[in-house]
């Protein structure tokens, strides 16, 4: 059989803090994560998966795949890199090979003496991508390779349509037992079964298509623009504005107004407040009445902070990047290009910083550290509240951020 191997390199730091518990390649861009559709374009192949050592178990709990390690395969093994936003598949057969660009690995296909030499740890090395090059043949391949979250942020819409029109069979839109509900343009809207569009819905995939998954709940009188993505399970709350670009990962609760912003699963922003051009990991819940702004009064490009760089994006429009199990309370306002860690308590009445590190409690008259133990009842609890159960290899991960996050909130308080 066939083997590939998705792995993960040192530019996961990039993805800070969305990637601390997660895989890069578990980031969603268009209606499908990285992983998924890579799979999606090797059929009756062997899936192996490569991570950092601290989430092997908690990734082996969620996948039937090998996990850093590769069953011994005559045929070899073809190495893609989690960050790539596969179109087409690279070839598993052929010459050892190595696919580069701007000195990334972008794919290595090795046959099995060189392919059972690789770990894990040899892709997270700087330094590995020249000792292969000694090697191996090298081939400069222009490929896409996303750098930082505002890159999935910025070709979201895009994606979305470009997956839709790949991957999505349109026959025709389920039948909705309710009336009342205009669709525009009803040949790219797909739903999934069980799916409920309440009277006064308007969907609109004039400029894009729209996907909604299964188990779905829209209420009353809200609208929803193409391209846009809404995962299983998912509630939209009545008098929602669903804008273009939205990305709703399944299980979330959503409402108020979102525009070209990818959510992770488990969210919630139940409420009224405008959240645009930004990424929200998985677990976080925005009180009502939060709002970002994504664009400055210069009109400039957006600077965001990244532990101890300043960073220019490059984009207009942006955001915030929020990590999992953050919480926000009332009318909390985030500034163009906040970058909030994960597991975080805001409780803010005027503006919070641009940079918040990760266990944080913020308040207007404290800050300081979040306690661990505290922060993982609250974790707990909201899990519980999904009938879904942190494991223990979840809370040892828990853990881990938290020492490995020590460092982000020294330097910051510095």
């Amino acid at each position: 059989m066939k083997s590939i191997c998705v792995f993960e390199d040192m530019a996961y730091q990039n993805f800070l803090p969305l990637s601390y518990d997660r895989p890069v390649y578990e980031l969603r861009c268009g209606i499908y994560t990285f992983l998924e559709r890579i799979i999606l374009q090797y059929p009756d192949t062997e899936i192996n998966l490569f991570c950092r050592e601290y989430l092997k178990n908690l990734i082996s709990e969620n996948y039937s795949y090998n996990v850093n390690k590769i069953k011994s395969n005559n045929n070899g093994c073809l190495f893609i890199n989690g960050r790539l936003l596969i179109s087409s598949p690279i070839s598993v057969s052929g010459e050892e090979e190595i696919g580069v660009k701007d000195n990334s690995i972008v794919y290595a296909r090795l046959l099995r003496k060189n392919c059972l030499s690789i770990t894990p740890k040899k892709f997270l090395d700087p330094g590995f991508i020249n000792e292969i090059k000694k090697k191996i043949k090298v081939k400069r391949v222009n490929a896409r390779l996303v750098q930082y979250p505002w890159d999935l942020i910025h070709i979201n819409k895009e994606q979305i349509t470009s997956d839709f029109t790949s991957y999505i069979k349109v026959e025709s839109i389920r039948e909705n037992k309710y009336k009342g509900v205009h669709l525009i343009n009803d040949s790219q809207i797909f739903t999934g079964k069980n799916t409920v569009i309440k009277p006064g819905c308007v969907l609109d995939s004039e400029n894009g298509p729209i996907y909604i998954g299964h188990n779905v709940k829209i209420s009353s009188n809200s609208v929803i623009e193409g391209p846009a993505f809404i995962g299983d399970n998912v509630v939209i709350q009545p008098l929602s504005r669903i804008r273009a670009g939205s990305n709703i990962g399944r299980v979330c609760k959503i409402g108020g107004e979102i525009m070209n912003t990818i959510i992770q699963d488990y969210s919630n922003k139940q409420h009224d407040g405008f959240l645009g051009d930004s990424y929200i990991g998985s677990w976080v819940n925005l009180g009502a009445g939060t709002v970002n702004s994504n664009l400055t009064n210069t009109y400039g490009t957006v600077k965001v902070q990244m532990f101890d760089k300043i960073i220019d994006t490059g984009q207009t429009f942006l955001g915030m990047i929020m990590g999992d199990h953050t919480k926000t309370a009332i009318n909390t306002r985030f500034m163009t290009g906040s970058i909030i860690g994960f597991a975080c308590n805001i409780l803010m009445t005027r503006t919070p910083p641009k940079f918040i590190p990760s266990f944080s409690w913020y308040s207007d008259n404290v800050t300081r550290a979040y306690d661990l133990k505290r922060e993982l009842q609250v974790a707990k609890r909201m899990m519980a509240r999904r009938n879904k159960k942190m494991t223990r290899n979840g809370e040892k991960v828990f853990k881990t951020i938290f020492a490995l996050t020590e460092t982000e909130r020294k330097l910051h308080d510095s």
